[in-house]
């Protein structure tokens, strides 16, 4: 009997993991599976990757030595981006005396102005060349950043893409005292220093996160027996191997939004328009023309980079994203998810338990910028999310995957309703409002920089949450859905 030739694919979103696999030399989907991502477990999201291998592999009885690759996708970087979930970055820029003023001036990130949002947060110093720079030099350095509170370091030198060798020295350096780093010439051959510190920042930044993530994910797979090469996806839809992960995951930064717009293009067969997928955590908005994503430079959160990837603007808000308040009003939606707070959706809790609770105002995390809405009830705490809202206007059609206990989900709204004063419709529909702002005014970009006829353009929804954002947004916009 032939041995069957089987790929596996699994994405990790910022709610749900989930692994399909695929009879190579027919083409047929064999299995799938689909497991809540495990952020808080002692492995991180490994144990989830795992559960959803195990399931497909048992549902079907596929044999390891069968298996001739898995490919992931992942939301990891981009989440923490999204979230600022965020490691604080160390900048040791260099160059000569006489042009420390010039140096300064285009490598410390803060002077750029470019921490308003708290998502990539840095600290500087400067490293004089115009001596041989020696081991003690670096270390001092890194010393001085690291009491300034950095957990992972940049090196970054005007001309480091002609020669690297200073770059080069500081990493192993780095290495050597056991922090993490980032040399700007890795990530980019651009000439530009800032463009290029920024992007070495940017990939320091999630760093220390992905680093450990791409370890326990490859020990949890090597661990089920399977030998199979592990790959990721990156933004610009190939696939490179673990190692790029852990060292450069700002290519991979956009491979779970790559990722939905390849199974668009495949599954979904469409040829003109723009894919708005609507995870849990966060949404991608991808324009596709003649059958083709565009291409660009990489923007995360208005910030530039010199990375080239599918076209696809993310935002932190979905189906999952929580609510805050100010002043009794909803003043965002997002970017902290429900899940990754730890928390069940109201909408999806047992009625009677929700009878029960009472509003508070929480930080999920502890470097959370705003507070967010939850109901403390007597037996379970629970998140009011765009999900709920959406499912209390009854906005969900039965058999949709959104589709949630309509009475939780009343019961929840209306008690957001009399904390703040007004109507659950009112309160209901102001989240709906301010969660798709954001989409709006992204897919209206969309359609001025591109020259599109609103009348002429298609929005496709995908994932789990598209009921809940995509076909108000449409309405608002006055595009086909």
């Amino acid at each position: 009997m032939n041995k069957r030739r089987i790929r596996v694919g699994i994405d990790v979103g910022g709610t749900f993991t989930k692994a399909v696999a695929i009879d190579v030399k027919t083409g047929s989907l064999l299995a799938k599976s689909t497991v809540p991502t495990t952020h808080s477990a002692e492995k991180g999201v490994s144990e989830g990757i795992v559960i959803a291998l195990k399931k497909i592999i048992d549902e079907t009885g596929i044999g390891i030595n069968e298996i001739e690759l898995i490919s992931h996708s992942t939301t990891q970087a981009i989440n923490a981006l999204l979230e600022s979930d965020t490691s604080k970055v160390g900048i040791i820029a260099m160059g000569v005396e006489p042009s420390k003023k010039d140096v300064i001036k285009r490598t410390n990130l803060q002077d750029a102005s470019i921490n308003t949002n708290q998502d990539i947060k840095t600290v500087h110093e400067f490293l004089d060349t115009s001596h041989l720079i020696s081991e003690i030099d670096v270390i001092e350095t890194i010393n001085r950043l690291k009491e300034k509170g950095a957990e992972v370091i940049i090196a970054t030198e005007a001309f480091g893409v002609d020669d690297p060798s200073n770059e080069l020295f500081v990493m192993n350096t780095a290495s050597k005292e056991n922090i993490l780093s980032t040399a700007s010439h890795e990530i980019s051959g651009i000439y530009g220093l800032e463009i290029r510190t920024l992007t070495a920042a940017v990939n320091a930044s999630v760093l220390p996160k992905t680093f450990q993530v791409a370890n326990f994910v490859e020990d949890a797979i090597r661990k089920t027996g399977v030998t199979a090469p592990l790959m990721i996806m990156k933004g610009d839809g190939g696939v490179t191997n673990m190692d790029t992960f852990r060292t450069k995951p700002i290519l991979t930064i956009l491979s779970g939004p790559a990722a939905s717009v390849a199974g668009a293009l495949l599954h979904l067969k469409i040829t003109n328009g723009i894919f708005v997928e609507v995870g849990g955590t966060s949404t991608n908005i991808c324009i596709i023309k003649n059958g083709k994503p565009e291409i660009r430079y990489v923007t995360v959160k208005d910030h530039p980079t010199c990375i080239r990837s599918m076209d696809v603007r993310i935002l932190g808000v979905a189906g999952g994203s929580m609510v805050g308040l100010d002043q009794n009003r909803v003043s965002h939606v997002g970017p902290r998810s429900a899940h990754i707070a730890g928390l069940k959706y109201s909408c999806f809790a047992d009625p009677e338990d929700l009878k029960t609770g009472k509003i508070i105002l929480i930080k999920p995390k502890l470097n959370d910028k705003f507070e967010y809405v939850a109901i403390k009830c007597d037996k379970e705490t629970y998140a009011i999310t765009n999900t709920c809202a959406a499912n209390a206007l009854g906005m969900i059609e039965k058999n949709d995957y959104a589709y949630a206990n309509q009475e939780s989900a009343k019961i929840a709204l209306k008690t957001l309703a009399e904390f703040v004063g007004v109507s659950y419709h009112e309160i209901a529909m102001s989240i709906i409002q301010t969660a798709s702002f954001e989409i709006t005014k992204t897919i209206s970009k969309i359609l001025k920089e591109f020259k599109m006829n609103p009348y002429n353009t298609t929005l496709i929804g995908g994932g789990g949450g598209a009921s809940v954002l995509v076909p108000f947004a449409a309405k608002q916009l006055g595009i086909k859905y």
